[in-house]
Order: C-alpha cells, then sequence, then structure tokens
C-alpha cells in the first residue's frame, strides 16, 4: 500500500485507514477532499465514527508528549504557604479582580499591570496565564479554590496584616499595588473671589469597604504617613505624607490614568508624573502665596485655562526629570 498514490486506494481502504487511527482531518489532506467528503465516505463504507473523547484518546496514543497536556494541574506544597508574591497577588485580585469557580481573571487596561499579574501566578504557581484584549486569566480550579481560602471581601484577614505589619517592604508593594490600580491623584482646579487656582491637592485610594479602608490607614502610619477615611476610600492630603508617599511607595512607571471623568484633562498621563506635579504645586503656593496658600503663583489666572497651561509647562518638565 506504501507504494500506491491515495486515488489508487479503493474507498474500501478509508476504512481501514480511519481504524489504523487515521483521522478525519488527516485523511482529507492526504486525498486533497474536503471533510465533509471524506467523512460521508467513511460512513458509506460502514466506519464507526469515534467520540470526542475517543478521538482525543487516539491522539494521545499517537503522540505520547501531548499527553502532558491533559493532566491534572496539583498544587505543590510550598504554592500552599502564605509567601509575600502570594499576598501581592491576593491584593492584585483583591483590586480588579475575580475569582470564580474554575477560573481566576484580571480586568485591566494597562499591560504593566496584567504583566504583573502573569509574573506573580508564575512565582507562586508556576502556571502561565493567557490574556484576550484586557483580560489575564488563568482557567484552574485549583488555582481557584487556593485563594479563595483567603477572604479579602470582608477584611484583609488577620495573618495577613500581622506579616505586613512586620515588613515595611512588603507593605509598601502592596500599598503601590493599591495606588497602580486604585490611586487617583487629584489636582482640581477651583475659581477663587479673584482668581482660578488649585484648590483640592492629594492622593485618594478608591476603596468601598469600610474595614479594608481602616486596615489601609493603619497600614499607611506604619510608614509614617496619615491617611484619612473618606466615602469613597481613604486620602492623603498633608505635605510630609505626601513627601513620604512619593518616597516610600509612589506608583509604577508607566501606569496611567485611565479612568476617563467629566472633564477628563489628566487621562492617559502618567500617575507618577502626576505626583511629582502634586508636590511641585503644593511647595509652590505655600512658598510664593501671599494672601492665603491657593494665590501664590496661580494669583494672575483668570480662567481654566490660564491654569492649566502652566500646569502643563509643569508637568512636561517634570516628565523629563
Amino acid at each position: 500500500m506504501t507504494a500506491q498514490t491515495f486515488e489508487e486506494i479503493s474507498p474500501a481502504d478509508y476504512v481501514s485507514l480511519y481504524d489504523q487511527g487515521y483521522s478525519i482531518n488527516e485523511l482529507k489532506k492526504i486525498a486533497g477532499r474536503s471533510y465533509t467528503y471524506m467523512r460521508n465516505m467513511l460512513l458509506k463504507n460502514g466506519a464507526k465514527l469515534r467520540t470526542r473523547k475517543e478521538a482525543l484518546a487516539n491522539i494521545v496514543s499517537r503522540n505520547p508528549r501531548w499527553r502532558e497536556q491533559f493532566l491534572k494541574y496539583t498544587i505543590p506544597a510550598k504554592s500552599r504557604q502564605l509567601s509575600d508574591s502570594k499576598i501581592k497577588l491576593l491584593f492584585l485580585l483583591f483590586t480588579e479582580g475575580c475569582i470564580r469557580k474554575n477560573k481566576v481573571q484580571f480586568t485591566n487596561n494597562q499591560t504593566i499591570l496584567r504583566n504583573l499579574l502573569s509574573i506573580l501566578m508564575k512565582e507562586v504557581y508556576n502556571v502561565c496565564t493567557k490574556t484576550y484584549n484586557n483580560v489575564t486569566y488563568i482557567c484552574s480550579a485549583e488555582v481557584a479554590n487556593d485563594l479563595r481560602t483567603y477572604n479579602l471581601k470582608e477584611a484583609i484577614p488577620q495573618e495577613i496584616m500581622h506579616k505586613l505589619l512586620n515588613s515595611s517592604q512588603l507593605t509598601r508593594e502592596v500599598l503601590r499595588i493599591f495606588a497602580d490600580t486604585e490611586g487617583s491623584v487629584i489636582i482640581s482646579i477651583h475659581k477663587a473671589p479673584r482668581n482660578f487656582t488649585v484648590g483640592d491637592r492629594g492622593i485618594v485610594i478608591a476603596c468601598s469597604n469600610e474595614a479594608v479602608k481602616w486596615q489601609l490607614i493603619t497600614l499607611f502610619k506604619s510608614l509614617g504617613m496619615t491617611a484619612r477615611l473618606r466615602k469613597d476610600g481613604v486620602s492623603i492630603t498633608n505635605r510630609h505624607s505626601l513627601g513620604n508617599f512619593a518616597q516610600q511607595i509612589g506608583f509604577s512607571s508607566g501606569v496611567k490614568v485611565m479612568r476617563k471623568k467629566a472633564d477628563g484633562v489628566w487621562y492617559m498621563y502618567e500617575k507618577a508624573t502626576l505626583l511629582k506635579l502634586l508636590i511641585h504645586i503644593y511647595d509652590g503656593q505655600m512658598k510664593e502665596g501671599r494672601r492665603g496658600r491657593h494665590l501664590g503663583v496661580f494669583r494672575n489666572c483668570k480662567s481654566k485655562r490660564e491654569v492649566m497651561r502652566i500646569l502643563h509647562s509643569w508637568y512636561n518638565k517634570l516628565e523629563e526629570v
């Protein structure tokens, strides 16, 4: 039969080749026919087609190395321990992630943060993630069940809080995750009696969980910063704490403002540079203010546009530093 071309093989031999393990796709490529033609030819000559389960078993038997792809994943004992990487993974999922029955996913428009999830998944569980559009995910009931044992929905577990309060480095990294995902740099332009100026200044970490808000305040306090409770999260507004935030936590390079609000003046600007701008504004207003801190460098600005022109100029200079 090896000396014959496929055209010389009788239709009855289709069944023989199929029974030897050839798939319909393989037969159609050899014959130069369509999938439907080969399927109908096999049925016409009395072949009993394989089920999906039987077809998969046939593929694996003919390709032994493929078997590794279908082995059930078992979490290593080391991965079940509460490591620093696992704590960071849990907080990343707490901010913009979701743990389902057999799937763990993280939704974010910024590649740098989705890549962080992939790195942490590899470090903790030695698994590779997949990404579709702005969602990075891993389909594994084992991983989902392990992560679900640490319930952060009500509050940060005491075991995790204990590790954070005993490790300044880990606390800084966890708070940076909060800043990158839920943090905002507030630079709001207000109309004063005589001019337009920057009124509200500060950093806000968005959070709707009351218990977690107080725990975040405790973590900031452990690093020498004063954070205050807000309806939508916690805020840092005093100059000393803003300076400490910039030095110890900050924002990851490349992370941008992605939530477009009504005015959207800072949409797609880098958070790290906006933080520098915030401190620069604070220092400028305190240094050059004459009759109140809201005059200073903006005392001659008669419109919002004039203030924005100054802010954009400062932002561009700080971005180059």
